[in-house]
């Protein structure tokens, strides 16, 4: 135990260090300030001193320091290896009277998010901004019905446009007789003007019901690729 807090202490430190800073900027910097800086962070949310803390308290505050973590890591991988520039933004807040539908998030105009900037995850597409505000922004996400996206079958390569439905997606305009089946990946085409870059996993062939004798296009159950409910960091892609 007495390992883990002098080690906290240690990251904490090191993380003023590059708050402080006057040389940060390149991207190693950039990385351990935002990983490093999540102590700070936390430690804001805790009671006033470790001391006051049972010690099984203080496993969990570690712990929880150790998953977030874990998740901005990932995020900064994916932000390394995009063809785009991209911002790593917290969730803050889902809209109450549409909970599966919208999101806000802790960064907005004055981070360089505009209207349409897509939000991904190393999982999968999140959805699209729709209104940035100087300090946060709302982001539409794919699940919802107003939500529609050209996509593909990654192993077929049939093409088709998903549309939002609670908290799945419909594959629609597929023919009677197309070549999908259950499991298949369903990903983004990118023929929307460029606004969903090509090859975005968006999520899978759930179950395909059978169609009636005047359906001309079947009708497929997606579900997302990203646990649209249980998200709590994203990357913001300046595409723009």
């Amino acid at each position: 135990m007495k390992k883990k807090v002098f080690v906290l202490a240690l990251l904490i430190l090191i993380s003023f260090f590059f708050l402080f800073s006057k040389k940060r900027g390149t991207k190693l910097e950039e990385g351990l300030t935002t990983i490093i800086y999540l102590p700070v962070k936390v430690l804001a949310r805790a009671p006033s001193g470790l001391k006051e803390v049972p010690s099984q308290g203080i496993e969990r505050f570690l712990l929880e320091i150790e998953e977030e973590n874990k998740r901005l890591r990932r995020l900064l991988n994916l932000k390394e290896h995009s063809i785009y520039e991209g911002l790593v933004s917290s969730v803050i807040a889902r809209e109450p009277s549409n909970w599966f539908h919208a999101l806000l998030l802790d960064r907005g105009e004055g981070w360089g998010v505009k209207k349409n900037s897509v939000v991904i995850t190393p999982e999968g597409l999140v959805g699209r901004v729709i209104k940035a505000n100087k300090n946060s922004s709302q982001v539409l996400l794919i699940t919802d019905p107003g939500s529609e996206i050209g996509v593909l079958v990654q192993r077929s390569r049939i093409q088709g446009v998903i549309q939002g439905k609670e908290k799945y997606l419909i594959l629609k305009y597929l023919p009677l007789g197309a070549d999908v089946r259950e499991g298949d990946l369903i990903l983004t085409s990118g023929l929307e003007g460029g606004l969903f870059p090509k090859g975005l996993a968006i999520g899978r062939v759930k179950k395909i019901e059978l169609p009636h004798p005047q359906d001309l296009f079947l009708k497929i159950v997606v579900i997302p690729e990203v646990n649209l409910s249980s998200l709590e960091e994203v990357l913001v892609l300046k595409t723009q």
